[in-house]
């Protein structure tokens, strides 16, 4: 009498689950795709709003110290989409390429304004194609134009930055919403 045996070894193997090498490699490639893509997201609003008026008040200062070292007048003007530092040349004034004072966009969400004694700046299209001449002015006395400059999310989130005649800054920020 015959008897079957059953046998040890199933020439079907069935796979529950992964291993774990597997897991650890598909862990590391999401924390790979992770590390790539998260500084391209877009972050809280109201953050990137202080970063960039962190950056326009360094670019300030740094025109305000330029200015004064090089005895060189300089100019501001802000547009709606940017803001651009200039220099005043032998033909009349420049537009500044080199860094730190190159043009500035800022993101679209934000708006930016200036004005000097409650007056909005608009910048004016000059008819001839020369450049117009700023009316924010760095002096290389030391002495700015005073101004205040407002950069705003909404209308109830905005802050100010308002410089005295001698680059002295007061800074206020605005969450209405709360």
């Amino acid at each position: 009498m015959l008897m079957s045996r059953p046998h040890r070894f199933s020439i079907h193997h069935h796979q529950q689950g992964y291993t774990l090498i597997e897991l650890m490699v598909v862990i590391a490639i999401m924390g790979l795709l992770t590390s790539v893509v998260l500084p391209y997201l877009p972050g809280d609003k109201q953050e990137l709003l202080f970063e960039e008026l962190d950056r326009f008040e360094s670019r300030v200062s740094y025109a305000q110290t330029h200015a004064v070292l090089q005895s060189q007048d300089l100019g501001l003007v802000v547009d709606e989409g940017e803001y651009r530092f200039m220099q005043r040349g032998k033909s009349g004034w420049e537009l500044i390429e080199e860094q730190p004072l190159q043009a500035q966009k800022i993101p679209e969400f934000l708006r930016q304004l200036a004005s000097v004694e409650g007056q909005e700046l608009i910048v004016e299209d000059s008819l001839d194609g020369e450049v117009p001449a700023p009316k924010l002015l760095f002096l290389s006395s030391g002495e700015i134009t005073p101004f205040t400059y407002q950069l705003s999310l909404s209308e109830e989130i905005y802050s100010t930055l308002e410089y005295d005649p001698l680059g002295e800054l007061k800074r206020e920020s605005f969450n209405e919403s709360e």
